[in-house]
């Protein structure tokens, strides 16, 4: 009985939270929103990728660790990618929104012989280290296949400050916050460019994160509200369905 007291005392909480909310005139709980647009371009050989069809890459896109002018064998060879949200209408600015991407797998290249020319043999981890940065872009990413790089590249991450950033070292679900950068969107929609990502470090040199596209239902790139908030809810509902089932069980 104690306990049944305490469930439903956090869940009163809960709805007061959710209905103080909604008084501000703030959505209770903001829907989740999948990208638009997911995409990736190879900075040495500007090969640009919106849509995978080769098995091993199929739904998914990537970013690699930027490398330029530091090591003469990966000089160059790398990919950077962009997300983009089209409809931020179910988000407001009195709340918090967060990016959620989900790491399939780090492909690390294997030892490189100097008398080979051509790609390494790779393999494809669940575990490693990465630090990814996210970017604000200034312009579409689909001009990165034909611009000039060296002009484009800079202006649109490497002379830019990050908006965000977190390192992984694990295959699975990532969240930062981005709130600023799209509040910016919310207030001039002629702005939303989407976000860049590309990678400022990693373990083993020149490892590339292989992140779920929107082609793959229920994994690919989300705009999020607060996940504590949505944890709440869970919660909430969770608790409900156990007083539920507890009180069926005793009739």
């Amino acid at each position: 009985m104690e306990n049944s007291l305490v469930i439903l005392t956090v869940v009163k909480k809960i709805i007061v939270i959710c209905l103080y909310r909604v008084f501000l005139g703030v959505p209770a709980f903001a829907a989740t929103l999948g990208a638009s647009y997911d995409a990736d371009t190879y900075y040495a050989y500007q090969s640009y990728s919106e849509v995978r069809t080769k098995t091993v890459d199929l739904g998914t896109f990537h970013a690699g660790v930027q490398i330029l002018g530091i090591d003469p064998t990966y000089n160059g060879h790398f990919n950077f990618a962009a997300v983009r949200f089209d409809n931020l209408s179910s988000f407001t600015l009195a709340e918090k929104k967060y990016l959620q991407l989900t790491l399939k797998d780090f492909k690390t290249p294997q030892a490189v012989d100097p008398s080979y020319q051509g790609p390494p043999n790779y393999s494809y981890l669940s575990t490693g280290s990465f630090q990814l940065g996210i970017y604000a872009l200034s312009s579409v990413f689909s001009e990165s296949q034909n611009a000039d790089l060296t002009v484009w590249y800079p202006a649109n991450f490497s002379s830019t400050s990050k908006i965000g950033e977190f390192t992984m070292t694990s295959a699975g679900v990532y969240q930062v916050d981005v709130t600023s950068a799209v509040d910016s969107w919310i207030s001039a929609s002629s702005t939303n460019f989407g976000f860049g990502l590309v990678g400022i470090s990693s373990a083993p040199q020149a490892t590339t994160a292989r992140f779920y596209s929107m082609e793959s239902a229920g994994f690919g790139p989300a705009l999020i509200p607060e996940p504590e908030t949505s944890s709440l809810f869970v919660l909430a509902l969770a608790s409900l369905l156990c007083l539920r089932s507890r009180r069926h069980a005793r009739d």
